[in-house]
């Protein structure tokens, strides 16, 4: 068996593009599940035991549903109900929708390592609910959450291949339409693969300095 690479400058500019609808997936997931997990966190830990349990069991359902059933599901089931989104939004909605339970886990670990007496004393001295929240709860609630959060972003930027099931051009589907043409589907998984490697380990560098910096704030340095 002998590799050759020849063809790969000619697609270069094709896996290029693909590469670029993965970062614009995994960057958009994670702009929109953050919040979406924050607001999952402070649903956990809200004082009424009815919302809590039904968030609760919603984190179940949908962090116990494959998240590429929830793609198809957004793309195929969606229409049926009056809804139709393209390829790149359904994706989206599902991803997000998926790692807005995963996030609201982390983030709401993070918010229980805050003593509550912390809270309680911001309130007898009469701090504003939400300057508690900014300047008291979240600076300590983030060195926790930080590194199971970049952790799981790398996950993200894996699961983006998921999205090639509905025909998102993200860098598998471009990959898997190159070789199909040039017959060297060796050679174009090797380069997609080192693409995803090298992607991954930009995250896998913020998660090093995250934990680094994590472990400074925690040690209180």
């Amino acid at each position: 068996m002998t590799l050759d690479f020849s063809t790969i400058p000619e697609v270069w500019p094709a896996l290029m593009k693909g590469a670029g609808v993965t970062i614009q997936l995994t960057l958009a997931v994670l702009i929109l599940a953050t919040p979406g997990g924050l607001l999952v966190a402070f649903l956990r830990l809200a004082p009424q035991p009815w919302l809590r349990a039904l968030v609760l069991a919603l984190s179940w359902v949908f962090r116990g549903i494959p998240p590429l059933l929830l793609l198809f599901f957004a793309f195929f089931g969606l229409p049926i109900m009056g809804l139709t989104l393209q390829p790149l939004p359904a994706a989206i909605l599902a991803m997000t929708t998926y790692m807005s339970f995963y996030f609201g886990e982390i983030f709401a670990s993070g918010l229980r390592s805050v003593p509550p007496g912390q809270a309680q004393a911001a309130a007898a001295l009469g701090i504003p609910a939400h300057r508690t929240l900014l300047r008291i709860i979240l600076p300590q609630t983030i060195p926790a959450a930080l590194p199971p959060y970049i952790s799981h972003a790398t996950e993200i930027l894996k699961g983006t291949a998921l999205a090639a099931a509905v025909a998102v051009p993200e860098l598998s589907n471009a990959a898997k339409k190159i070789f199909v043409v040039t017959y060297r589907p060796l050679e174009v998984l090797i380069v997609a693969a080192a693409i995803y490697a090298l992607l991954d380990g930009v995250l896998l560098l913020l998660q090093m300095f995250g934990e680094r910096w994590s472990n400074r704030r925690r040690a209180g340095r």
